[in-house]
């Protein structure tokens, strides 16, 4: 019976001697990619906020695996949106390691707003002119036209 808590003793003194954790390279290889995304980050908030709102945007700069951005502008309803986009560490496009930005701006050409601005004053012309029937059908009596 006095082995076991020797056994034990030993087994925990092995597991704190051998260290229970990251290495110092692991640590160290680890804050230099979280700074290099944050210096990626940096970059593509400053180009990104370069952008004018226009359909067009160009950048010649580059994130910090040394890798051109990549941007597109798309017109929505409303507004131009842009991405910009770091490949990130492993260069490929469009995976989970990309770093991602985007801006949008109103470019004020929407149609929408003068459909529905004439959509609502047919609907109160109409409206309007119900009225004006039902009005003139209770002074006259019956409905009848006074221009008849």
């Amino acid at each position: 019976m006095d082995r076991i808590p020797i056994v034990l003793v030993m087994a925990v003194a092995s597991v704190f001697a051998g260290g229970c954790g990251p290495s110092e390279r692991e640590l160290r290889e680890a804050r230099e990619r979280l700074e290099q995304k944050e210096r990626t980050l940096s970059v593509l908030n400053t180009e990104a906020d370069r952008w004018d709102g226009s359909p067009e945007f160009t950048t010649s700069a580059v994130d910090a695996y040394g890798q051109p951005l990549t941007w597109r502008v798309e017109k929505t309803t409303f507004n131009y949106v842009l991405e910009l986009r770091s490949s990130g560490p492993d260069q490929l496009p469009k995976n989970t390691d990309d770093v991602v930005v985007t801006r949008k701006k109103s470019h004020g050409e929407t149609s929408l707003t003068k459909q529905a601005s004439k959509a609502v004053e047919e609907m109160s012309s109409a409206g309007t002119s119900g009225i004006i029937k039902g009005v003139k059908k209770g002074l006259l009596g019956g409905g009848e036209d006074p221009k008849k």
